[in-house]
């Protein structure tokens, strides 16, 4: 364990994380990704179920033939499914897409999801979330990532690595870990936590044979320990 002064909340722990993780990565305080609302709504809808690379492509491809919100929102679903056939579940990426942009322009009269930045963070989510095929996650990576909102999105690396880290269940699935986890993350670190997660996660505390003793966080991992049988300063 930690001192108990750094390790008694869930709090301390996910900011003592989150500067050891700065103190290796760095800090990411910009966005990697497109900022505009309503297309990184779009791009974060393609990045489902498949690889950033897939996804850029399928982006990418979408953009080019469809440059406008009212060219794509005009567009029928199988002309959208042939173009971002390259980031997988076209059919149901197609729809999602096609449909958000149907009821925004129908309840705001615009292509915007602008007016959501005077909204608290959880009820900007939940107004993102009722749009079928929009879920926790995609909610909160436009939320973080274009409105700098404090929301904390979970995918699937830092899914894998909170859990073995013992910060979230081992049921947990991606939405139940990050509204788990989205009160305990200290003010100013959404991003570059998740960013830096996310590097671990890819490069390190990978799914099968994680590179442990390189791993920066060793020292206050349970699952770390257990593997390479080290007695570092593990939290209860």
């Amino acid at each position: 364990m930690t001192s108990r002064g750094a390790g008694n909340t869930l709090a301390a722990r996910l900011r003592d994380l989150s500067g050891r993780l700065s103190r290796r990565y760095g800090r990411a305080l910009r966005s990697p990704h497109r900022t505009e609302p309503l297309w990184n709504l779009v791009l974060t809808i393609l990045s489902q179920n498949t690889t950033d690379a897939n996804r850029d492509r399928a982006f990418a491809a979408l953009a080019a033939r469809f440059p406008t919100f009212p060219l794509l929102a005009a567009a029928s679903p199988e002309d959208v499914e042939d173009a971002i056939r390259a980031g997988g579940l076209a059919r149901a990426k197609a729809r999602a897409i096609l449909s958000a942009l149907s009821r925004i322009h129908r309840e705001r009269g615009e292509y915007s999801l602008d007016f959501l930045s005077g909204m608290p963070l959880r009820e900007a989510r939940e107004y993102l979330v009722s749009f079928p095929g929009v879920g926790v996650k995609t909610a909160n990576v436009v939320l973080l990532f274009s409105f700098g909102k404090e929301a904390f999105p979970v995918d699937t690396h830092i899914l894998r690595v909170t859990k073995r880290l013992g910060l979230v269940p081992p049921a947990a699935d991606l939405s139940r870990a990050a509204l788990l986890l989205e009160p305990h993350v200290p003010p100013g670190e959404p991003m570059p936590f998740h960013m830096n997660l996310i590097r671990l996660g890819r490069e390190i505390c990978r799914p099968r044979e994680p590179l442990c003793p390189g791993c920066p966080l060793l020292a206050v991992c349970p699952e770390g320990a257990r593997r390479t049988g080290s007695r570092g300063v593990v939290p209860r």
